[in-house]
């Protein structure tokens, strides 16, 4: 044993440890980038479920738009159109615009006859969309 002895030091004379301002610092500027980084994680998440919304109202009402356009086109006859061609100058059909068309360019009226080769592929068509469904993309699920 060395010949130097501790004495026990009374409490309100024990050492105190000092607080090192340095390490303080750097600890406060570590949490702060912390702090930050996490803000703007949050805000770009934020933004980026907020262009997802957006996107999807504007695909909705674009649907809207396709379909009410198709619905006033199939509403729209043909003398309701006549006033209209003639503002935009658009001249009516004329009968020496009739173009006669030979007729293998049109649809035979009778049908294909049965157990012709059309049909066995129409058959095979069909059987292999039902074993083999298509690919389908799903729609995200919304909240």
């Amino acid at each position: 044993m060395n010949g130097v002895q501790r004495r026990s030091v009374p409490s309100w004379r024990a050492e105190t440890r000092f607080i090192r301002p340095d390490l303080w610092l750097i600890a406060v500027v570590v949490a702060g980038l912390l702090l930050t980084e996490v803000g703007m994680s949050s805000r770009m998440a934020e933004l980026s479920i907020r262009l997802d919304q957006s996107r999807a109202a504007l695909d909705q009402a674009q649907a809207r738009l396709d379909f009410v356009r198709a619905e006033l086109e199939r509403r729209t006859t043909r003398a309701e159109l006549v006033p209209v061609a003639d503002r935009l100058g658009l001249a009516p059909l004329d009968a020496a615009q009739v173009v006669a068309l030979p007729a293998g360019y049109l649809v035979a009226d009778e049908a294909p006859a049965r157990g012709t080769r059309g049909t066995v592929l129409a058959w095979a068509e069909r059987a292999a969309r039902s074993l083999v469904p298509e690919a389908m993309a799903r729609p995200r699920a919304t909240n």
